[in-house]
């Protein structure tokens, strides 16, 4: 576990007298070179250079100047001692908030699979916690009013490098990604599928809407809010199929634009994927989950489709048709 980054952006926050030397040696530690790409990811203009001006800035107390990657320090600098806390709170042992973190992930994760995981406590940015599909993920404690909600969001991402793992563990043979190539448009749905599997089974792991409640107000809201979301999974099931329907047109939909439809803002495609993923786990197990991770995301959809109680009640809502017919070409590549 990687603190450098957060306790070196909280000290520079309280240092007024900030060079832009000592600034461009923070935004060089390899948790805020995650945070910059992920501006990146984003579409928005990052750099170190542009990293450390809106450090300098947000030490001086000028939030007025123009912050293009939006890395948010000022909002930082106004919950410091609130970070600290949480921070304290998850690095001591007697806590036990990392081994509960072990244990969950340990219950979904491939018995066989091996390797070395970094997670990197960031503050700064939009994001509350990413990974890129390497062996490492990224949680901006500035997000999190309690460690509680923190370790439980550590296990969604920390479980998206055990995902990074297995992919790499788990290669398609090249018979399989010849066919998968030839199918129209696979290009977008497999990434589509992919990420319905990884949100959905991640999200599961890291079970926010399982927390709880009183453990404290911001918690509570992050509870409700993902309640709300897997409440409304009918209209994600209707954008999941209209997503599918849209890449299979002939009419350029860019995939960048269809993707951030249900996995940016209120990431309503995480709901489904979630539900579908505590489905399979509910009649299969949570090794269900382990098999699944690191395959292709057309076998989760097909998985989820086959269980017993599929499209019988709200818990287990149907998909739509062109999303399966979709998902069975792809799946047909990996026979």
């Amino acid at each position: 576990m990687d603190v450098e980054a957060t306790k070196a952006v909280l000290a520079a926050l309280q240092n007024p007298a900030l060079t832009t030397a000592d600034a461009l040696r923070v935004a060089a530690l390899p948790g805020n070179q995650g945070l910059i790409r992920k501006a990146r990811n984003y579409g928005r203009p990052a750099s170190n250079e542009l990293f450390a001006k809106a450090l300098v800035a947000a030490a001086q107390g000028n939030d007025a100047e123009p912050d293009p990657a939006r890395f948010r320090f000022g909002q930082v600098r106004s919950h410091i001692e609130q970070i600290r806390a949480t921070l304290g709170k998850l690095e001591d042992p007697q806590s036990n908030l990392l081994d509960q973190v072990k244990g969950r992930i340990a219950e979904f994760t491939p018995p066989d699979l091996g390797g070395h995981v970094v997670g990197h406590l960031i503050v700064g940015g939009t994001s509350g916690g990413f990974a890129f599909g390497d062996p490492e993920f990224f949680l901006n404690l500035d997000r999190f009013p309690s460690a509680p909600l923190a370790a439980t969001v550590m296990q969604h991402e920390l479980f998206h490098a055990i995902q990074g793992i297995a992919k790499q563990a788990r290669p398609l043979s090249p018979k399989a990604q010849a066919c998968t190539a030839a199918v129209p448009h696979s290009k977008e749905l497999v990434p589509l599928f992919a990420s319905l599997e990884m949100e959905g089974s991640a999200s599961l792991v890291g079970d926010v809407a399982a927390m709880p409640a009183g453990i404290d107000a911001g918690s509570d809201e992050a509870r409700q809010r993902t309640l709300r979301n897997i409440g409304l999974v009918d209209r994600s099931v209707t954008l999941l199929e209209l997503s599918v329907h849209g890449l299979n047109t002939d009419v350029e939909v860019p995939y960048d634009d269809v993707y951030a439809l249900g996995f940016y803002g209120d990431e309503v495609l995480y709901a489904l994927g979630y539900v579908m993923a505590r489905a399979i786990v509910a009649e299969e197990g949570k090794g269900a989950i382990a098999e699944l991770t690191g395959q292709p995301g057309a076998l989760f959809v097909q998985r989820y489709r086959k269980l017993r109680g599929y499209g019988k009640s709200e818990a287990v809502p149907a998909l739509g048709a062109e999303t399966l017919r979709s998902a069975d070409r792809l799946a047909a590549c990996l026979a």
